[in-house]
């Protein structure tokens, strides 16, 4: 199908380059040269350029679509790389305390860098919950709980289209002061893809000011 509309798309346009030859010539052979022969070196130009243009982006959607398909084979046949990290920090204050500041939805808003956070309609409390995320320069990203055991962990994955193969683990421990929160991030990517840093150090700078803000507000709370 979409062969014959390429051969429908060059039929039409190579007719429509032909009738501005003919009137071209038609132009000249009744006393306008000079116009006949802008008319037909303007559109020989436009042909040029429309060829060309089209040349670079068909080798481009060609790249794109092979690497769509590597990608999606390499998945298919289970060829991946699976990254994992972990980061903790602990609190002076019991976990059902900390879970009560971290499991809310609304609460992005005290410890990241969201504008807007809420539970998605519809969605069930726990298991099956979905939360949204609004950041400041406006971008949207959502998560579901997949895991759950209050108030001592919880598992997410992402569900916004384009994001990372990935599943966060929030667990807390009783300590003999408190407790220590540890976030867990495992990573999927295709065999042909690679982290940009070690893992991680991404995951420490990712979660490092979550874990700060997290002290800070629960600080302010004893005040």
């Amino acid at each position: 199908m979409i062969t014959l509309v390429k051969i429908l798309h060059n039929i039409l346009f190579a007719a429509g380059y032909l009738a501005i030859a003919v009137l071209a010539s038609v132009i000249s052979y009744y006393g306008r040269p000079e116009l006949g022969l802008g008319i037909i070196l303007t559109a020989t130009a436009v042909l040029a350029t429309l060829l060309i243009a089209s040349g670079v982006v068909n080798r481009r959607h060609k790249r794109a679509v092979q690497s769509v398909r590597n990608a999606e084979a390499a998945a298919a046949a289970g060829h991946t790389k699976t990254y994992s990290a972990h980061v903790s920090e602990s609190y002076e204050h019991d976990a059902p305390t900390v879970w009560s500041l971290i499991r809310p939805a609304e609460s992005a808003v005290l410890l990241s860098d969201a504008q807007r956070a809420f539970t998605v309609p519809g969605t069930p409390v726990g298991v099956g919950e979905q939360q949204c995320f609004i950041r400041r320069d406006g971008s949207v990203s959502i998560i579901e709980v997949i895991g759950e055991e209050s108030p001592w962990w919880a598992t997410t994955r992402p569900v916004s289209p384009g994001e990372m193969n990935s599943r966060s683990t929030y667990r807390l421990e009783p300590t003999s002061t408190g407790c220590t929160l540890t976030l867990g991030t495992v990573i999927e990517l295709p065999a042909n893809e690679v982290l940009a840093e070690d893992a991680d150090q991404w995951w420490e700078a990712q979660m490092r000011p979550y874990l700060n803000r997290i002290k800070e507000v629960l600080s302010a709370r004893q005040t």
